[in-house]
């Protein structure tokens, strides 16, 4: 019996010991959490097996010390069911941790127009399949050339490169290849972008493979350095539909936010970069400038090294959000307060509108889940989807994120008071499953003195200070290359990046911070705190951009081009469409930038044209219903236009002009004879002429010399007699004679008197040459 109990007090206390083991193991990876306290916890775990080994081995075991037999197995299993309990908790919350720092994932898809027809690829031939010209890229090439020779694709077919995956998605739509490789998770990443909205309705994906590989495999491994030194983190947004984050290389950018902190100061500062941001893209060959946002898709490192390159400072971590997660941490820590600049509605957090769409009120309101992520998205007013109370106010990018970081702050207020533990297992929950970090695990609990610090001082809000930073800049269309449209690009001002730049130095330490010793204030206006690198700044910066040629003549391009250093080609080319001197083609795009057009030559096509003279005249007996053969209305016209009309058929027609005073503008026709819409044929038929009167200017009667002149009048009158029946010129004066003759035709011009006829040849031929014309006045 006495060796019954023996054998289960050893059997307890090694189950102890062993337990204890665990715990001081879990205890001990916890590394740079209280260090002191951890030691003395480990050593007194340590002292407590001793003392049961001890207990063991000592010979003090009657049956007259059963009560004491019995209370040292009582103690025993205690501890080991604390112990038990202790490391399963810690190794939870490490393995919540350590989840955070997920292997990258790279996967790759080959995809075609959904109007191709399934093909068998072991006799599929003369194909043309996309592939990136990149060899390093894992998701563009490398996995890429795996399914090749899986499929056995290079066999009577052709591989065509690509700088990048737009330029390969525009020549699948125009159809100059047959099927491209894209990373699996093409639609998330490219459905943001200008040109394929609709890039989940038009392809589809034929096989996928993947490969899963670690940070330092993928170049992502963040800084050794604990976060006791300033340290920066590039915090990046996943704007997808679905729930979790599933680590894949490559994704879309519409988020970024660059984060420098110092511990020492408890200061921090936070810059969100607009996705349009035109700058230069590490992973472009010879990196030339894009939008920001393009550089996600070919994975974090090309992203982490433009920022860098673009910012002039190191990234030290990344922390990469899906910002579907932001639902369930919002409502994990009983949602944020957050003051409301706009009403406004928005989809959900599966983008949905209809009964599902989100409503936020402006003003101080407290945000559950999906009105922050709501909050988040927006950069529209989406007036075709709500009522015009919730469409007012300004909607950017730049305003969406200044939304974020309004998000962020408000998270971090939060959480700064937290103490409810039992909501603590699902926020890890929500965190771990929604994020990936290059940090290690000891790089994320040096967090826990920077936490302790903040929540001791919960109570004085200024103990973490944030500073927002802002990209000043403009809007201007550029003609991109691989989308092959004119899309709007954000171009950052030199000055702004620059005192962002500055500032960013300053919080990390490499720089001294300039006091500002003098500043204006007013009680009237309160006092703003700036927002550095907005500005006012003097000037934008923008390219100098190719115009439309097309939309000037030849001498305005020519002016154009001298001004702006650019030479012209020009080739001359007939076109009977066109004037002569007129550009109709240029070979390069509208918005092209001048530095990157070759040898700074523009060729353009002019139309230069022979002179033909041809009869196109219109006999209108034969096509009697042409619409020129159709008498028009000449009311309120003038004589130019009945005789632009007659020139344009063959016939000839009697047409006779008078002149009569009225109130009309001098010139202007008042009647006609033939009624609009008689036609040319029944005008020759009838031997109609046609009679215009034409309006001239009143004369004025002078009754005081009347009685004077009445002798001279009689005289002049007696003078004149003899040119009364002779035909007027149609000078339009109001001193021509008032007389009318018989209307004649263009065939009796001579029978005239030759000085009748020479002074009246210019005006009986100015209208066609093919209408008989008499004219007087009245």
């Amino acid at each position: 019996m006495k060796n019954k109990k023996l054998i289960l007090s050893w059997f307890i206390s090694i189950i102890c010991i062993v337990s204890s083991g665990f715990l001081i193991h879990s205890i001990y990876k916890f590394n740079r959490i209280e260090d002191g306290i951890r030691y003395l916890i480990m050593g007194i775990l340590i002292l407590i097996d001793l003392v049961i080994i001890l207990k063991l081995f000592s010979k003090c075991r009657s049956s007259k010390k059963k009560k004491k037999y019995l209370l040292f197995n009582v103690l025993v299993i205690l501890l080991t069911i604390i112990y038990i309990c202790g490391f399963t908790v810690l190794n939870k919350v490490y393995s919540y941790v350590s989840s955070f720092n997920k292997t990258v994932t790279y996967s790759t898809s080959l995809v075609t127009l959904k109007e191709t027809k399934d093909v068998d690829f072991i006799i599929l031939e003369n194909a043309k399949f996309g592939i990136l010209s990149d060899t390093s890229s894992q998701d563009g090439y490398v996995l890429a050339q795996e399914i090749i020779k899986k499929e056995g694709l290079t066999k009577n077919n052709e591989l065509v490169s690509f700088d990048t995956y737009q330029s390969m998605i525009t020549a699948l739509y125009q159809k100059e290849v047959d099927y491209i490789f894209l990373p699996t998770d093409y639609v998330s990443i490219f459905s943001t972008s200008e040109g394929f909205e609709d890039i989940g309705a038009r392809l589809r994906t034929i096989t996928t493979t993947e490969k899963e590989a670690s940070k330092e495999e993928a170049d992502l491994l963040g800084s050794s350095a604990d976060v006791s030194k300033p340290f920066t983190i590039l915090l990046i947004g996943i704007d997808s539909a679905k729930d979790g984050l599933k680590q894949a290389d490559s994704f879309n950018g519409d988020s970024l936010m660059v984060v420098t902190f110092n511990p020492t100061t408890m200061t921090a500062t936070m810059l969100s970069i607009p996705r349009d941001t035109y700058v230069p893209i590490a992973c472009f060959p010879g990196q030339y400038e894009n939008k920001i946002t393009h550089s996600a898709a070919r994975g974090t490192n090309c992203v982490i090294n433009t920022i860098q390159n673009f910012l002039d400072i190191k990234i030290d971590y990344y922390m990469k959000i899906n910002f579907t997660g932001l639902v369930d941490l919002v409502d994990a820590v009983g949602g944020i307060e957050v003051d409301v600049p706009y009403s406004f509605c928005e989809q959900n957090s599966k983008r949905e509108f209809g009964n599902s769409t989100i409503y936020v009120k402006k003003g101080l309101q407290t945000l559950n889940g999906e009105q922050a992520l709501a909050f988040s998205r927006n950069r529209k007013n989406n007036y075709q989807y709500c009522s015009k109370e919730w469409t007012q106010g300004n909607r950017s990018d730049f305003i969406r994120a200044n939304n974020q970081q309004t998000v962020v702050q408000a998270i971090v207020n939060k959480m700064k008071g937290f103490s409810d533990i039992s909501k603590l297992e699902k926020i890890l929950d929500v965190i771990a499953n929604n994020l990936d970090t290059n940090m290690s695990e000891d790089t994320i609990f040096s967090f826990y003195n920077i936490a302790k610090d903040v929540m001791m001082a919960s109570s004085n809000d200024e103990v973490l200070s944030i500073q927002k930073l802002y990209i000043a800049g403009t809007g201007q269309y550029i003609y991109d290359e691989n989308s092959r449209l004119q899309m709007w690009n954000y171009i950052p001002t030199t000055r702004s990046i620059n005192d962002v730049k500055n500032a960013m130095q300053v919080n990390l330490g490499k720089k001294e911070h300039t006091l500002i010793k003098t500043f204006s204030y007013s009680i009237n206006d309160g006092y703003e705190v700036k927002v550095i690198g907005k500005g006012p700044y003097p000037y934008f910066d923008t390219y100098d951009l190719l115009i439309d040629l097309t939309k000037k003549d030849l001498a305005s391009a020519q002016q154009w081009a001298l001004k702006n250093n650019i030479t012209l080609n020009v080739e001359y080319v007939e076109n009977s469409k066109y004037k002569n001197d007129t550009i109709i083609e240029q070979d390069y795009p509208v918005n092209k930038r001048l530095d990157l057009i070759g040898n700074s030559t523009v060729t353009i096509k002019v139309v230069k044209n022979e002179v033909k003279i041809e009869n196109t005249k219109i006999d209108c007996l034969e096509d009697v219903e042409n619409s020129v053969c159709i008498v028009p209305n000449f009311v309120s016209k003038t004589k130019s236009e009945v005789t632009s009309w007659g020139s344009k058929f063959s016939n000839i027609v009697n047409i006779y002009y008078e002149y009569k005073e009225s109130d009309l503008e001098v010139g202007t026709i008042i009647s006609q004879s033939v009624e609009e819409g008689t036609t040319v044929k029944d005008v020759l038929d009838k031997n109609t002429t046609i009679t215009i009167t034409i309006a001239k200017e009143k004369e004025i009667v002078d009754n005081d010399n009347n009685n004077e002149n009445n002798d001279n009048e009689v005289d002049d009158n007696n003078s004149n007699n003899s040119e009364e029946n002779k035909p007027s010129i149609d000078d339009g004066s109001e001193n021509a004679p008032t007389t009318p003759d018989k209307p004649e035709s263009s065939d009796s011009n001579n029978d005239k008197p030759d000085s009748e006829s020479d002074d009246n040849s210019d005006e009986n031929n100015t209208s066609s040459g093919n209408i008989g014309e008499s004219n007087n006045d009245n």
